[in-house]
Protein backbone atom coordinates (compact mmCIF):
# COMPACT_ATOMS: atom_id res chain seq x y z
CA UNK A 1 0.00 0.00 0.00
CA UNK A 2 1.37 3.61 -0.87
CA UNK A 3 -0.57 5.83 1.21
CA UNK A 4 0.07 9.47 0.65
CA UNK A 5 -0.45 12.57 3.23
CA UNK A 6 -1.59 16.09 1.26
CA UNK A 7 0.02 18.59 2.79
CA UNK A 8 -0.17 22.66 2.32
CA UNK A 9 2.67 25.48 2.85
CA UNK A 10 1.03 28.81 2.46
CA UNK A 11 -0.79 27.50 0.05
CA UNK A 12 1.62 25.42 -1.77
CA UNK A 13 0.57 21.74 -2.05
CA UNK A 14 2.39 18.16 -1.39
CA UNK A 15 1.50 14.59 -1.76
CA UNK A 16 4.08 12.77 0.98
CA UNK A 17 4.91 9.60 1.27
CA UNK A 18 7.31 7.30 3.41
CA UNK A 19 9.75 5.32 1.04
CA UNK A 20 8.91 1.35 1.54
CA UNK A 21 9.13 -1.22 -1.15
CA UNK A 22 6.34 -0.81 -2.54
CA UNK A 23 7.14 2.70 -3.47
CA UNK A 24 10.97 1.48 -4.10
CA UNK A 25 8.95 -1.34 -7.06
CA UNK A 26 7.64 2.06 -8.87
CA UNK A 27 8.80 1.65 -12.10
CA UNK A 28 7.89 5.02 -13.50
CA UNK A 29 8.36 7.69 -10.97
CA UNK A 30 7.34 10.49 -13.20
CA UNK A 31 4.34 9.14 -14.79
CA UNK A 32 3.15 8.22 -10.98
CA UNK A 33 3.79 10.97 -9.29
CA UNK A 34 2.08 12.81 -12.61
CA UNK A 35 -0.82 10.73 -11.88
CA UNK A 36 -1.42 11.40 -7.97
CA UNK A 37 -1.23 14.95 -8.43
CA UNK A 38 -3.38 14.92 -10.73
CA UNK A 39 -5.77 13.15 -8.66
CA UNK A 40 -4.94 14.73 -5.59
CA UNK A 41 -4.58 18.54 -6.93
CA UNK A 42 -1.09 18.65 -5.41
CA UNK A 43 2.05 20.58 -6.89
CA UNK A 44 4.09 18.13 -6.24
CA UNK A 45 5.29 14.95 -4.70
CA UNK A 46 7.98 13.88 -1.96
CA UNK A 47 9.14 10.50 -0.81
CA UNK A 48 10.82 10.57 2.34
CA UNK A 49 13.52 8.37 4.09
CA UNK A 50 16.22 8.40 6.76
CA UNK A 51 19.50 9.57 5.74
CA UNK A 52 20.48 9.12 9.70
CA UNK A 53 17.57 8.70 11.39
CA UNK A 54 19.89 8.84 15.04
CA UNK A 55 20.74 12.64 13.62
CA UNK A 56 17.21 13.12 12.75
CA UNK A 57 18.63 13.44 8.84
CA UNK A 58 16.08 12.62 6.31
CA UNK A 59 16.34 12.92 2.66
CA UNK A 60 13.74 13.72 0.26
CA UNK A 61 13.29 12.59 -3.63
CA UNK A 62 11.26 15.42 -4.90
CA UNK A 63 8.94 16.25 -7.98
CA UNK A 64 6.83 18.85 -9.95
CA UNK A 65 3.19 17.84 -10.62
CA UNK A 66 4.48 17.07 -14.23
CA UNK A 67 7.15 14.86 -12.86
CA UNK A 68 10.06 16.87 -13.17
CA UNK A 69 12.63 17.51 -10.31
CA UNK A 70 13.85 20.06 -8.82
CA UNK A 71 16.55 20.87 -6.47
CA UNK A 72 14.74 23.15 -3.78
CA UNK A 73 11.60 23.68 -2.28
CA UNK A 74 11.15 25.86 0.43
CA UNK A 75 7.31 25.67 1.00
CA UNK A 76 7.90 21.72 0.62
CA UNK A 77 10.69 21.64 3.33
CA UNK A 78 8.02 23.01 5.61
CA UNK A 79 5.30 20.16 4.58
CA UNK A 80 8.35 17.56 5.41
CA UNK A 81 8.76 19.22 8.81
CA UNK A 82 4.92 18.23 9.42
CA UNK A 83 4.83 14.89 8.24
CA UNK A 84 7.81 14.61 10.31
CA UNK A 85 6.28 15.65 13.44
CA UNK A 86 3.12 15.00 13.24
CA UNK A 87 2.57 11.67 11.25
CA UNK A 88 6.29 10.51 11.83
CA UNK A 89 6.51 11.27 15.12
CA UNK A 90 9.94 12.79 15.04
CA UNK A 91 10.79 13.89 18.95
CA UNK A 92 13.18 16.78 19.44
CA UNK A 93 12.31 20.28 17.71
CA UNK A 94 15.49 20.15 15.30
CA UNK A 95 16.11 18.11 11.54
CA UNK A 96 17.93 18.22 8.52
CA UNK A 97 16.47 17.74 5.32
CA UNK A 98 18.62 16.36 2.19
CA UNK A 99 18.15 18.18 -1.31
CA UNK A 100 19.98 18.60 -4.21
CA UNK A 101 20.55 22.42 -3.48
CA UNK A 102 22.31 20.50 0.12
CA UNK A 103 21.01 19.81 3.59
CA UNK A 104 18.48 22.06 5.05
CA UNK A 105 18.22 22.67 8.35
CA UNK A 106 14.99 22.90 9.81
CA UNK A 107 13.42 23.90 13.41
CA UNK A 108 10.24 22.82 14.70
CA UNK A 109 8.53 25.98 16.65
CA UNK A 110 4.99 24.47 16.98
CA UNK A 111 3.18 21.47 15.40
CA UNK A 112 1.82 23.45 12.46
CA UNK A 113 5.15 26.37 12.48
CA UNK A 114 8.11 26.17 10.85
CA UNK A 115 11.61 27.90 10.64
CA UNK A 116 14.02 26.87 7.74
CA UNK A 117 17.34 27.47 6.99
CA UNK A 118 17.24 28.06 3.42
CA UNK A 119 19.92 27.90 1.44
CA UNK A 120 22.69 31.03 0.48
CA UNK A 121 21.10 33.36 -1.91
CA UNK A 122 23.64 34.33 -5.08
CA UNK A 123 22.79 37.13 -7.67
CA UNK A 124 23.37 36.51 -11.13
CA UNK A 125 24.51 39.43 -13.81
CA UNK A 126 21.80 40.17 -15.91
CA UNK A 127 21.64 43.24 -18.17
CA UNK A 128 17.64 43.94 -17.41
CA UNK A 129 16.47 41.31 -15.08
CA UNK A 130 17.09 41.00 -11.59
CA UNK A 131 18.14 36.94 -11.28
CA UNK A 132 19.09 35.11 -8.50
CA UNK A 133 19.39 31.48 -6.95
CA UNK A 134 17.23 30.75 -3.63
CA UNK A 135 17.77 27.32 -3.89
CA UNK A 136 16.47 27.19 -7.81
CA UNK A 137 16.81 30.13 -9.54
CA UNK A 138 14.42 32.98 -10.16
CA UNK A 139 13.79 36.44 -11.94
CA UNK A 140 12.14 39.11 -9.89
CA UNK A 141 10.07 41.26 -11.50
CA UNK A 142 7.90 44.62 -10.27
CA UNK A 143 4.71 45.18 -11.16
CA UNK A 144 2.29 47.98 -10.45
CA UNK A 145 -0.81 46.05 -10.30
CA UNK A 146 -0.66 42.89 -7.90
CA UNK A 147 -4.26 41.72 -8.80
CA UNK A 148 -3.90 41.67 -12.40
CA UNK A 149 -0.29 39.24 -11.93
CA UNK A 150 -2.35 36.44 -14.10
CA UNK A 151 -2.65 38.86 -17.02
CA UNK A 152 1.04 38.38 -17.19
CA UNK A 153 1.31 34.72 -17.30
CA UNK A 154 2.17 34.18 -21.04
CA UNK A 155 4.78 36.64 -20.56
CA UNK A 156 6.22 34.64 -17.36
CA UNK A 157 6.20 31.37 -19.38
CA UNK A 158 8.09 33.00 -22.17
CA UNK A 159 10.37 34.20 -19.73
CA UNK A 160 10.54 30.74 -17.76
CA UNK A 161 12.50 29.10 -21.10
CA UNK A 162 14.29 32.32 -22.77
CA UNK A 163 17.91 30.90 -23.58
CA UNK A 164 18.95 33.88 -21.46
CA UNK A 165 18.24 31.09 -18.57
CA UNK A 166 19.14 27.89 -19.99
CA UNK A 167 19.61 24.58 -19.65
CA UNK A 168 17.81 25.05 -16.44
CA UNK A 169 15.15 27.73 -17.29
CA UNK A 170 14.26 29.95 -14.21
CA UNK A 171 11.23 30.70 -12.36
CA UNK A 172 9.89 34.07 -12.57
CA UNK A 173 8.46 35.87 -9.19
CA UNK A 174 6.52 38.95 -9.98
CA UNK A 175 6.23 41.62 -6.76
CA UNK A 176 4.56 44.66 -5.82
CA UNK A 177 6.03 47.05 -2.71
CA UNK A 178 4.08 48.11 0.13
CA UNK A 179 4.36 51.50 1.50
CA UNK A 180 6.02 49.86 4.59
CA UNK A 181 9.59 48.71 3.50
CA UNK A 182 9.38 45.41 5.28
CA UNK A 183 6.07 44.51 3.30
CA UNK A 184 5.68 43.38 0.12
CA UNK A 185 3.32 41.06 -2.18
CA UNK A 186 4.57 38.45 -4.31
CA UNK A 187 3.81 35.51 -6.49
CA UNK A 188 6.35 32.72 -8.44
CA UNK A 189 5.24 30.77 -11.79
CA UNK A 190 7.28 27.80 -11.04
CA UNK A 191 9.05 25.44 -13.19
CA UNK A 192 7.50 22.04 -13.65
CA UNK A 193 3.86 23.46 -11.94
CA UNK A 194 4.03 25.87 -15.34
CA UNK A 195 2.07 28.15 -13.49
CA UNK A 196 1.62 30.60 -10.60
CA UNK A 197 1.04 29.02 -7.50
CA UNK A 198 -0.44 29.54 -3.95
CA UNK A 199 3.03 30.22 -2.61
CA UNK A 200 6.52 29.48 -3.33
CA UNK A 201 9.29 29.77 -0.38
CA UNK A 202 12.04 30.26 -2.75
CA UNK A 203 10.17 32.80 -4.81
CA UNK A 204 9.29 34.66 -0.88
CA UNK A 205 13.16 34.59 -0.27
CA UNK A 206 13.99 36.21 -3.75
CA UNK A 207 11.47 38.62 -3.40
CA UNK A 208 13.21 39.19 -0.04
CA UNK A 209 16.44 39.84 -1.76
CA UNK A 210 15.02 41.95 -3.97
CA UNK A 211 13.73 44.12 -1.37
CA UNK A 212 17.37 43.94 0.34
CA UNK A 213 19.28 44.95 -2.67
CA UNK A 214 16.53 47.59 -3.29
CA UNK A 215 15.69 48.93 0.04
CA UNK A 216 18.04 47.86 2.45
CA UNK A 217 15.68 45.54 4.72
CA UNK A 218 16.86 42.44 6.33
CA UNK A 219 14.26 41.75 7.34
CA UNK A 220 10.52 41.19 5.21
CA UNK A 221 6.89 39.98 5.29
CA UNK A 222 6.20 38.62 1.84
CA UNK A 223 2.46 38.15 1.38
CA UNK A 224 1.60 35.30 -1.33
CA UNK A 225 -1.40 34.76 -2.43
CA UNK A 226 -1.80 31.17 0.45
CA UNK A 227 -0.30 33.20 3.09
CA UNK A 228 2.29 34.96 4.46
CA UNK A 229 6.07 34.06 4.86
CA UNK A 230 8.57 35.73 7.05
CA UNK A 231 12.21 35.96 5.68
CA UNK A 232 15.13 37.12 7.22
CA UNK A 233 18.33 37.83 5.59
CA UNK A 234 20.55 39.22 7.80
CA UNK A 235 22.83 35.93 7.12
CA UNK A 236 23.09 35.83 3.42
CA UNK A 237 24.81 32.18 3.29
CA UNK A 238 21.52 31.10 6.04
CA UNK A 239 18.87 33.04 5.01
CA UNK A 240 15.79 31.58 7.39
CA UNK A 241 11.92 31.29 6.71
CA UNK A 242 9.23 31.05 8.89
CA UNK A 243 6.17 29.68 8.05
CA UNK A 244 3.23 27.10 8.36
CA UNK A 245 2.36 23.86 7.22
CA UNK A 246 -1.17 21.90 7.58
CA UNK A 247 -2.90 18.79 6.26
CA UNK A 248 -5.47 18.82 3.74
CA UNK A 249 -6.14 15.13 3.37
CA UNK A 250 -5.04 11.50 2.49
CA UNK A 251 -5.26 9.44 -0.25
CA UNK A 252 -4.22 6.07 -0.87
CA UNK A 253 -2.16 6.06 -4.38
CA UNK A 254 -1.62 2.19 -4.25
CA UNK A 255 -3.76 2.09 -7.65
CA UNK A 256 -2.06 4.54 -9.58
CA UNK A 257 1.32 2.73 -9.67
Amino acid sequence: MIHTHQLSGAGNTFSVTWESPETKAISDRPKFVRSVCEITKTDGFIFLSWLDENQHHLQWDFYNNDGSMAEMCGNATRCVAFYAKNVVHVEGNHLKLQTIAGAIDIKILDKELFEVKMTAVQKFSHPKYFWCDTGVPHIVIEIPEYPKYRDLKSYCRELRFHADFQPRGTNVTLVQLDTAANKMKAVSYERGVEDFTEACGTGAMAAAYYNLNKRGQNETLVEMPGGLLKMNLSDLQNPLMTGSAVQLGEYDATKSN
